[in-house]
């Protein structure tokens, strides 16, 4: 019975347990939510949950899902009055606190996944949405339409999730068995 873990790490996790000798429909989603005044802290708390997670669970294999390498290049306007003149300015959306708190939070959970010596494996958004969704990019889609288009596929397939961390959990669990790493894997326990 491999068990594969799905996370889609953030301040407030989505996990999901997909037992690959199961219908899909039998997969278990949740959230671990991290608690802090700081990233330090909400990554302290997330381990903790991460290792109740485990110990509920035993998985065989975890695929998490890559952190923000880089400041996303999206940019916002808005309209700024000033001296009685009204102008546009242009900022980043998300910027730098994204890919700290991105990378803090999956720090944690790889650190302690690596303490349990569990095999583990990033996948990037593009490649988990591939294959939950068969297409892993759509021109012109916002952050919301992946997520509504995550939720449909799993409603379709009867996965109980409630918001979109568990949703986009499931899709990284799912993927997880098709990664080189997973097959091998279970080559070897055969």
């Amino acid at each position: 019975m491999p068990l594969i873990l799905g996370l889609d790490g953030a301040q407030n996790t989505g996990w999901a347990q997909y037992d690959t000798n199961a219908s899909l429909s039998a997969i278990r989603a949740g959230v671990l939510r991290s608690a802090g005044d700081d990233y330090e802290h909400k990554a302290a708390s997330l381990g903790l949950g991460m290792v109740r997670l485990i110990k509920e669970n035993r998985p065989d294999f975890i695929v998490i899902e890559m952190p923000i390498r880089s400041m996303p290049a999206a940019r916002q306007q808005r309209k700024v009055r000033f001296m009685g003149e009204e102008r546009i300015e242009e900022s980043s959306v998300g910027g730098l606190n994204a890919v700290i708190s991105s990378n803090q939070m999956v720090g944690a959970l790889a650190a302690i996944i690596g303490a349990y010596q569990i095999p583990f494996e990033t996948i990037a958004p593009v490649t988990w949405r591939k294959q939950f969704l068969g297409f892993g990019t759509h021109k012109g889609w916002a952050r919301k339409d992946w997520k509504k288009a995550v939720r449909e596929r799993c409603r379709q397939l009867k996965i109980d999730v409630t918001n979109d961390d568990m949703a986009d959990a499931v899709g990284i669990a799912f993927a997880g068995s098709s990664l080189q790493s997973f097959k091998m894997m279970q080559a070897r326990a055969a």
